[in-house]
């Protein structure tokens, strides 16, 4: 019966069903990924044993909009800290090795964090397929200590630029990402007191992103329904080296929020009437993940803004599917915060999301 299936059978089905839909290969086939998978989410969807963990969220991004993204808590629902860092960090040498090639797993191994610290959760791993397989892997670490000095010169300025640009910003992870071309590595901060909006204007002039701020600041008010102050602890900033410069997000977590916007979906439409590119995309992937016979996909847990300094705001979705919800077959469908797709109409089914 369903309710005997491990939530690691529950995932795999809904993941082989979304890159069906989507066109990609599917994570089921990928060997590293189906035993981490497999080891991490061994009882049925509900135990009380995944209480107070992510599990495993699907992730939407514009810069990536038809590929099938997700991220993990690998190591079980039991694993120490310890034991995730560990997990982690063998599935994402496995991974990038295998699929991305020596050179990609040798500089990720040069990067990777090693035992001996005190962790609060450890770790999390993601990937992301494309119809080609692995596209891209992840690995996010807890900030340690020692973090800092290990970083490479060009992201240890930029962090040390943020610090210094925007009181109450607190290091609180670091990710090394991995694709098929390059590699990079990315910090991320919590705003730990109240922030205006505009009080990110000065950073990101020191990041050479000021052109952004109005873009990145009214995209965030209007999808947080006109909400200009980030409250404390509900947001972190990440910044990221790329070629053209600095990548920056600003990452609003839904779950802390006390009000959540009361109308996400027709908010995030709105917004992405002028990308209808993006819009179809994001259409397909709702539709994908939807499960028979429930009104959506899930529930959003996190919304990124994020700029470039050559790009202006783009939106991406963390979100906690519903066929891995205890809540499954009841789903509170008055959340402000489940999404749920279109119905289909043909080919022109998407209305503007992206």
């Amino acid at each position: 019966m369903i309710r005997d299936l491990s939530a690691a059978q529950t995932a795999k089905h809904l993941l082989q069903t979304a890159s069906l839909q989507l066109g990609t290969a599917s994570p089921t086939r990928v060997r590293e990924l189906s035993r981490v998978i497999d080891d991490s989410f061994p009882y049925p969807v509900g135990d009380p044993a995944y209480h107070n963990s992510r599990m495993l969220e699907a992730n939407f991004n514009e810069n990536s909009a038809d590929a099938l993204s997700f991220v993990m808590e690998p190591g079980g629902p039991r694993a120490s800290a310890q034991d995730r860092v560990e997990t982690a960090t063998q599935a994402m040498a496995d991974i990038v090795g295998h699929h991305l090639g020596p050179n990609a797993r040798n500089w990720f191994e040069s990067r990777a964090v090693n035992g001996g610290r005190s962790y609060g959760w450890g770790a999390s791993l993601g990937s992301s397929l494309d119809r080609d397989g692995v596209r891209e892997s992840h690995i996010t670490y807890e900030w340690g200590p020692d973090l800092m000095d290990s970083l490479p010169p060009v992201l240890y300025r930029i962090s040390r630029t943020a610090l210094a640009s925007l009181p109450g910003l607190r290091p609180v992870l670091s990710t090394l990402r991995c694709g098929r071309a390059s590699g990079t590595q990315q910090v991320t901060f919590e705003l730990d007191r109240a922030t205006p909006l505009s009080n990110l204007q000065p950073l990101m002039e020191e990041l050479g992103l000021g052109a952004q701020h109005a873009s990145l600041m009214s995209t965030a008010a209007f999808l947080m329904g006109a909400r200009f102050v980030l409250p404390p602890e509900t947001a972190t900033i990440t910044l990221r080296p790329i070629r053209a410069g600095v990548e920056m997000r600003l990452n609003i977590n839904l779950d802390a929020l006390p009000d959540p916007p009361e109308r996400l979906l027709p908010l995030l439409r709105l917004q992405m009437t002028e990308r209808p590119g993006s819009s179809r995309a994001l259409e397909r992937w709702l539709m994908a993940l939807t499960p028979d016979g429930l009104p959506g996909p899930g529930t959003v847990s996190l919304l990124s803004v994020w700029v470039r300094p050559n790009l202006p705001a783009r939106v991406a979705l963390f979100l906690r599917p519903f066929a891995l919800s205890p809540e499954t077959a009841a789903p509170d469908v008055q959340s402000p915060r489940i999404v749920a797709p279109a119905p289909v109409q043909g080919p022109t089914t998407a209305a503007a999301w992206g």
